[in-house]
């Protein structure tokens, strides 16, 4: 049997909301006790996938979790390279720590807000990043080493980049491994998945099993699948569009700009300029 891969939205989100601990184990290895100690247990606080939201356009479906320490965390693996993506994440992050307070409330109850995403494109392709982690924070600009507040950050990990980088050297990192296995968990047979030395992988490879082994869950992942392709070429379609009427307003300029440098000579009739620019009558007549 083919498993479904972890990179799809859906799989990837009932991937982790059916068993915590191998979600507090992918939190703990993007972050590296970066809060002073493990994350022990995990909440998620939208475990459930709406029917409309497996066809609905632009929809993204991340898990929103907090731990015991009442951190919150916006996860997601995403396929779609969005022109507006690091606006849309920092309005997410934003969002998601503004409602931690209702109107009146103290400041000091505020608790850090952490985003997570797994991008399987390149967001950061120029040759001066040749990397496929980045971590960003509230920092100085001229003293990277001063930080405003430590209660808002995102991780971001590029797929593609991380398999070109690191082709082999994976074994024995956990967040390394947990990267190979979302590039990998599809194509991997019994005997491949013995390399990883993650516990918490191999548990995720039973939870990814069953889901794969059920029909509906199958069904609902190739829905989503097809959404996705759709909304892709959609936007391919939108981008196109939009460049061929930046050639267009382009030519139409370049038309204007001949057009008056003709009537300018005083030596073609309008419909001898009309001819040559392809503008109209009516236009050379209301010429400025």
């Amino acid at each position: 049997m083919k498993l479904l891969t972890p990179k799809l939205d859906f799989v990837f989100k009932r991937l982790f909301t059916e068993d915590m601990s191998i979600l507090a184990d992918l939190l703990n290895a993007v972050l590296k006790n970066e809060h002073g100690s493990l994350i022990k247990t995990v909440k998620v606080k939208n475990p459930i996938i709406l029917p409309d939201e497996i066809t609905q356009k632009f929809i993204i479906l991340d898990i929103l979790a907090q731990d015991e320490n009442k951190r919150r965390y916006d996860i997601e693996i995403q396929v779609r390279n969005y022109a507006s993506y690091p606006e849309r994440a920092l309005y997410y992050l934003c969002k998601l720590y503004s409602s931690q307070l209702d109107s009146g409330e103290n400041y000091e109850k505020l608790k850090p807000v952490i985003g997570i995403h797994f991008l399987d494109y390149e967001q950061f392709s120029d040759s001066d990043y040749e990397d496929f982690y980045f971590h960003f924070e509230m920092i100085d600009a001229r003293y990277p080493s001063l930080r405003l507040t430590k209660d808002l950050s995102l991780h971001i990990f590029e797929l593609p980049k991380f398999e070109r980088i690191l082709k082999s050297d994976w074994h024995g990192d956990n967040i390394k491994e947990w990267l190979h296995f979302f590039n990998h968990a599809d194509k991997e047979d019994k005997n491949m998945r013995t390399q990883y030395k993650n516990p918490s992988i191999i548990n995720a490879f039973k939870i990814l099993e069953a889901l794969s082994a059920d029909e509906k869950t199958r069904y609902l992942a190739e829905v989503r699948e097809k959404a996705l392709k759709n909304e892709v070429s959609e936007l391919a379609a939108a981008r196109q569009e939009g460049r061929q009427e930046g050639r267009q307003e382009g030519a139409h300029e370049k038309a204007l700009k001949t057009a008056k440098s003709l009537l300018s000579m005083g030596i073609l009739t309008l419909d001898q300029i009309a001819e040559a620019t392809g503008l109209s009558i009516e236009e050379l007549q209301n010429f400025p």
